[in-house]
């Protein structure tokens, strides 16, 4: 009789098998009556790759998809697998649970893992943390002494004698020297590659159980000479101990290096051993002991995924939203040549320095990071984009030098954001605009601030009007007025700094002038990008728990100038039906009939901030003013002054009285 019951409970598997000829493994484990010898099947039989969905199930109480069984098995009986995975697709999750059963079936194993930032690392290592505390049958096989252990610049799960480490890559100085048998490299495009093969790679260089290895080769080759058969007699027979290096992440672009390492996994893998075709991959002779079957590429596009494992109107929202190009690599698995919008990805890349190849101008080598502070002998200019009741505020910051500029720091923030701070009590400031406008302030004591680029509408006016009342400005500080133009007006005359130059955003000729003056900079290599030094971040991570910093870190930082990034490549420029140009992200199809975009926030604070940089560098008249500072009375500028404001003579003279 047909179980309908159980065939609708197991339609989810996608197994569609007459169960009668299927291998029951628990008829070979149930076949001795003696409990010793059962218990020892049943080992057997979960630290067989094939069955990890039931050593999951039992041991680390978490059920797995069938694709999720096949990932692992992928993975475990190859040396060198590449995960390339759509967003969404558990990626994060799988590369948590592998390492707990490479931990747990293989004693003494220390398996580490990176990412470019200690961020990335820790995400995996959360989701080890939540399955250790649900999974008592693990705590129960396991030491006392086993479990999580947090530290400032490292994560370390203890599985019995095995050890898996989570750590900030940074320039790889501080891991340098690491010893590990199994490497997972988390968004391997964001590693340096320089940095992976010189440092990360070294660590899994010894072999794993080294003097069993130095053994089992001179058995091997006095046997050859004897001309005799040797056998493998290792009590783990069946059970892969070498170590492993597993590259993992989205797609990227083709110009990045995690692009290189698939071609050339892809090239070794379609070779099957043709010594020619290897020739070819290794551009002369084979390396010894070379085996193209330790090599696997494991593609997850989302069209490969199971019905409902990911919500199908997200997908859709995101097919419908997105560029086809950055579409296909988020959830495609796919490769991509290049961005298609107004500004290139490898525009942007080129502008992004490095400190393996800094960016060479004529004054020099330019490479430098994100900062929370900048160099008080330094200029720096504002760019900020005022929120409406969905999108970010966003404030870029800006270093100003003769022959280049540096975004060297970016802040957002959010309506729900500032809500859920006034409740834990990490702000005091109930207007929203009034709390940004804190924010310039505190930016403004750490980066001598010459100008603010705003937009002059909407939200921008109430930025403007909270900086100038006076009744929201703390103790020192002075209130912050339009900047001084050729033509008087009102608040000319006021006390206090007068950097606020207020942006005609929404006039064509501005946009149009903003945008192609942007990309001509990232051309000319005028305007430049930090690079993503983990080290750094990983340092920053301990100032923050001796500060009690919890929000408006340096790795927060680092990852808003890269969501720029993002956003920059994303544009796109189309023409109006009167043939003015326009700039905009993709539109965004919402379901009947409704349409938005995508949020450009970052973006819109840039071309302010570069717009006037632009100015301040090219005109005379910018050059010769000198009205920025620190928003404080009491600063070091005011006081070696003398004033409270430098300016042309016809204004200087006529503000003495005020000042």
């Amino acid at each position: 009789m047909i179980d309908h019951a159980k065939q609708l409970e197991d339609a989810w598997l996608g197994i569609d098998v007459d169960e009668s000829k299927l291998f029951n493994p628990m008829d070979f484990v149930m076949q001795d009556s003696d409990n010793e010898k059962l218990l020892e099947r049943i080992a057997w039989l979960m630290m067989r790759p094939e069955y990890f969905s039931f050593a999951c199930k039992f041991i680390l109480n978490i059920e797995l998809s069938p694709f999720q069984s096949l990932l692992l098995y992928e993975m475990w009986n190859r040396k060198f697998p590449m995960l390339i995975g759509s967003r969404g697709m558990g990626k994060s999750f799988i590369l948590s649970v592998y390492p707990l059963l490479r931990a747990l079936f293989m004693p003494r194993r220390k398996i580490i893992v990176v990412g470019a930032a200690f961020r990335q690392s820790k995400v995996l290592f959360e989701y080890m943390d939540t399955i250790w505390k649900n999974a008592p049958i693990l705590r129960d096989l396991c030491p006392t002494n086993s479990g999580p252990r947090r530290d400032v610049d490292r994560c370390v799960m203890h599985i019995g004698q095995s050890t898996i480490t989570c750590l900030p890559l940074g320039d790889g100085s501080k891991i340098r020297g690491q010893r590990a048998n199994d490497i997972i490299a988390d968004e391997f495009a964001s590693i340096p590659r320089d940095i992976f093969e010189n440092v990360v790679a070294g660590f899994a260089a010894v072999a794993a159980s080294p003097i069993e290895k130095v053994k089992q080769k001179a058995k091997e080759k006095k046997a050859l000479e004897l001309g005799i058969p040797v056998s493998n007699d290792s009590p783990e027979t069946g059970m892969n101990k070498s170590n492993q290096i597993i590259l993992s992440g989205t797609a990227y672009y083709d110009f990045n290096h995690f692009a290189e390492y698939w071609k050339r996994y892809k090239s070794i893998i379609c070779s099957g051993g043709n010594e020619a075709m290897l020739r070819d991959v290794f551009g002369g002779s084979v390396p010894q002991d070379f085996d193209w079957r330790e090599y696997s590429v494991i593609r997850m596009p989302v069209e490969k995924l199971p019905d409902g494992f990911m919500d199908s109107g997200q997908i859709a929202r995101a097919k419908a939203t997105i560029h086809s190009g950055i579409y296909n690599m988020e959830y495609g698995a796919v490769f991509t040549t290049d961005s298609q919008g107004f500004f290139k990805r490898s525009l942007i890349e080129s502008c992004t320095t490095s400190q393996s190849k800094p960016v060479s101008l004529p004054s020099g080598d330019i490479c430098f990071e994100s900062m929370l502070k900048g160099d008080p002998n330094k200029k720096y200019i504002f760019g900020v984009d005022p929120a409406s009741e969905v999108d970010n505020f966003s404030i870029i910051v800006m270093e100003v030098n003769p022959d280049h500029r540096k975004i060297v720091h970016c802040w957002t923030t959010t309506r729900k954001q500032h809500k859920e701070k006034l409740k834990s009590k990490l702000v005091d400031e109930d207007d929203f605009y009034s709390y940004c406008a804190k924010k310039i302030r505190q930016l403004m004591k750490s980066f001598p601030c010459i100008e603010i680029a705003i937009d002059a509408q909407g939200g921008g006016i109430a930025v403007v009007e909270a900086l100038q009342d006076k009744d929201k400005i703390g103790e020192g500080e002075v209130r912050i007025w339009p900047t001084v133009e050729e033509k008087e007006k009102e608040t000319d005359y006021h006390s206090g700094l007068h950097i606020l130059k207020l942006c005609q955003f929404a006039k064509a000729d501005w946009l149009a002038e903003a945008n192609h003056g942007l990309r001509k900079d990232f051309e000319d290599k005028l305007v430049l990008f930090p690079f993503f030094d983990s080290a750094s971040i990983g340092l920053s991570i301990e100032d923050d728990k001796v500060a009690g910093r919890k929000y408006d870190t340096l790795e927060d930082c680092v990852m808003e100038i890269e969501e720029l990034k993002d956003e920059l490549s994303m544009i796109v420029m189309t023409q109006t039906s009167t043939g003015r140009e326009r700039w905009d992200t993709p539109e965004v199809k919402l379901g009947a009939g409704r349409k938005t975009r995508l949020r450009k926030d970052r973006y819109s604070a840039l071309i302010m901030a570069n717009m006037s940089a632009r100015n301040y560098t090219t005109h005379e008249k910018h050059q010769e003013l000198n009205v920025g500072g620190f928003a404080q009375a009491n600063s070091s500028r005011f006081e070696n002054s003398g004033k409270m404001f430098d300016g042309p003579s016809w204004f200087a003279d006529k503000m003495r009285d005020i000042y």
